[in-house]
């Protein structure tokens, strides 16, 4: 009898240790906490830009040039486009995204998240592998980021600096935000941390509206010779501003209730799907993909294509410059 209770007791305790270490464990307890516009995801000692902030606050002090605008161009005498995919989805999505663009042997822009490129540093290393060009899209991915003042811009831009460097040994030359406005005080802000060049689109669409037939028909017919196209793979943060009272900064809404208009109900289809049709018929259309450097290139000098209208590089591996 005594026997059996100590066995009862012994049972008891294995399933309350088993439960506390489930509850410890499992994200069903422990939501994903969402990045913070003054506090942000706790990073690795190792991507502290404390200095590199610092430094750029003093250049951007120093009334330095703004960082220049590249955009689309129709002087490109070829069937070439440059894709950009901006935002990071999952590694699953973004590797599958990677092995399509590399099937069809082309070399696309890619602007990532400061964040999520130190949480997903493989798929930063297998970009840099497959020779695709990869950018500042900010540490969390911002929108209507000309409202911003130079302080937070330049947090935004040398943390994701910073974390790329680290990943791929050298800073990233282009950024890109969504829905923003390249202003003089952003243009400076992004020049004082090492960004050359902003990148404006031609046409933008979100991933997930090109599920529906007519959106992805219409977004098709739309894509010209020498347009830079981009892909939203990821929704930006939403800034919420209100009448300056002080020096506070603009806080993210984060409302769960607040609903985006300009969403379309469709059926679901994977991403890694609707990426994979939309590059079908961009090729079916006889274009060419490139990355926006090597649009820059091809719209300034045309001999950069050979009599077969086929693009000629260096056979040299193209770096994030």
């Amino acid at each position: 009898m005594h026997l059996k209770k100590h066995l009862i007791f012994i049972f008891a305790i294995v399933c309350v240790l088993g439960a506390i270490y489930f509850y410890a464990l499992s994200d069903m307890f422990h939501p994903k906490q969402i990045a913070s516009y003054e506090n942000f995801t706790e990073m690795s000692e190792e991507f502290d830009a404390t200095q590199e902030i610092a430094a750029a606050e003093k250049k951007y002090q120093s009334q330095l040039k703004p960082a220049g605008v590249i955009k689309g161009s129709g002087k490109v005498a070829i069937n070439v486009i440059a894709l950009t995919f901006d935002g990071m989805d999952s590694r699953g999505n973004m590797d599958a995204v990677l092995k399509i663009i590399t099937d069809h042997k082309w070399h696309a822009t890619f602007f990532v998240e400061g964040v999520n490129a130190a949480r997903n540093a493989t798929v930063i290393k297998n970009l840099q592998e497959e020779e695709q060009l990869i950018g500042n899209y900010s540490f969390v991915g911002i929108s209507k980021a000309e409202r911003m003042e130079p302080e937070a811009l330049l947090e935004q831009f040398c943390r994701t600096q910073k974390i790329l460097k680290i990943l791929t040994g050298s800073e990233p030359k282009l950024f890109r935000l969504h829905d923003t406005r390249y202003l003089d005080h952003l243009l400076r802000s992004a020049r004082a941390c090492g960004l050359e060049n902003a990148v404006e689109s031609d046409t933008s669409v979100y991933v997930r509206r090109l599920a529906d037939a007519e959106v992805m028909e219409k977004f098709i017919s739309g894509i010209k010779p020498g347009m830079i196209v981009s892909i939203q793979m990821s929704r930006p943060v939403l800034i919420k501003f209100s009448p300056k009272k002080g020096p506070d900064k603009p806080a993210i809404d984060k409302k769960p209730t607040i609903q985006d208009k300009n969403t379309v109900q469709v059926k679901e289809v994977p991403t890694v799907e609707i990426v994979k049709t939309l590059c079908e018929k961009i090729k079916a259309r006889g274009f060419t993909v490139v990355t926006v450097n090597m649009l820059a290139k091809l719209a300034a000098d045309p001999e950069t294509v050979n009599k077969n209208g086929d693009v000629v590089t260096s056979g040299k591996k193209e770096n994030n410059n």
